[in-house]
Parts: structure tokens; C-alpha cells; sequence
């Protein structure tokens, strides 16, 4: 791939910022609406929960969560980029100012979140850009007992064979994993009680 086009599709998805990242930002709300609501129905979210969304993006699946987990439950949303941070604020501003939902710097290597303080982490289209064995560790790190973990990723951006994010996930520690390599790949794994 030429240099110029990796660098302006690093500036939109990788690493959004500026206005090709505002654009690609509204790009990824209109085109992974519906992975992100998938990604929500696997992590069975109920009522009380709390939740972390890796790599959030424009805010699309933590406005699913907020709603998955009402009343009483709680959003945690960590993203690298500030201009995604922004995008997500803006969208979730209502469960922002109901204390439910939070929007913190951070990554899957860097969670910022407290040991065995989440129930459930979700992951969409973003598990490319981790340090995936320190991203599955800190994730295994902040899941209590039985909480659980749900990656999904277009097929077509993974450099690598799907089947070592499983490898990856149960040498973190995770069981129970389960992949499905269909378009998105999808992985569920649990922190074992």
C-alpha cells in the first residue's frame, strides 16, 4: 500500500485525528452500527452491570451499553485519541451527565481501571491495534470472576491468522474461548471464576 494512503487511513481509522479522523469517525457510526449492536447482544449485558468498551470510537456502542445496563449500571469507555473521545462525548452526552457512562484516555494495555472491577469488556474493530498480550492481560486484570469478554473485527483488517486471538486470550488466562471466523471474526472468553 502506498505510503500517503496508509498515512491518510491511519489518520481516519488507526489513529483518527484531524478532519480525515471527524470523517472517518462518522464513517465507522453509520458502518459498524450493527457490529456494535451485535457485539452488545454477545456480552449479554443486564441491568446493574458494569461495562468497558476498548477503543470506542465515535460512542456508538457505549450509548448500547449505557441503555443495556440502565438502571444502575455503569460505562466505562477508554480510546487513545482525543478527537474520538470528543466524537463520543458528544454522542453519550445524556448518560454523561447521568454519571452512567465516562469517557477516559486509555487503551486495552492501559485500562486505568480498577483489578476485577468490570463485569464485561467489548472490543470492536480495534484488536489490530493492540499489544494484544499486554492488551488480554490488563483486560483479564480488570474483569471480576465470570466476567467476560467480547472481540469483534472485520475480517480484512486482521494482519494475522484469526485463530491466535485465541491463543493470545486463553494465554492470558481467559477459558472458555470461543471464535467464530465468519465476517466479523467474533471472539467470547471468560475470566474464570
Amino acid at each position: 500500500m502506498p505510503t500517503l494512503l496508509r498515512r491518510a487511513l491511519d489518520a481516519a481509522f488507526g489513529h483518527p485525528r484531524g478532519v480525515a479522523g471527524r470523517m472517518g469517525g462518522s464513517i465507522m457510526a453509520f458502518g459498524n452500527r450493527e457490529q456494535e449492536r451485535a457485539a452488545i447482544g454477545l456480552a449479554a449485558l443486564s441491568s446493574g452491570e458494569v461495562v468497558l468498551i476498548i477503543g470506542h470510537g465515535p460512542g456508538v456502542g457505549m450509548a448500547l451499553a449505557a441503555e443495556a445496563v440502565s438502571p444502575n449500571g455503569h460505562v466505562i469507555g477508554v480510546d487513545p485519541s482525543p478527537l474520538m473521545r470528543a466524537m463520543a462525548a458528544e454522542r453519550c452526552v445524556q448518560w454523561i451527565r447521568s454519571g452512567d457512562l465516562e469517557v477516559r484516555p486509555g487503551s486495552a494495555e492501559n485500562t486505568s481501571c480498577a483489578n476485577e472491577s468490570i463485569d464485561a469488556a467489548i472490543s470492536v474493530n480495534n484488536v489490530m491495534l493492540w499489544d494484544r498480550p499486554a492488551g488480554f492481560a490488563d483486560i483479564h486484570r480488570v474483569l471480576r470472576p465470570g466476567g467476560r469478554l467480547v472481540v469483534t473485527v472485520h475480517r480484512h483488517v486482521l494482519d494475522f491468522r484469526p485463530a491466535r486471538l485465541r491463543e493470545e486470550a486463553e494465554a492470558a488466562g481467559f477459558v472458555n474461548v470461543r471464535l467464530s471466523i465468519g465476517q466479523p471474526v467474533e471472539l467470547v472468553a471468560w475470566r474464570l471464576q
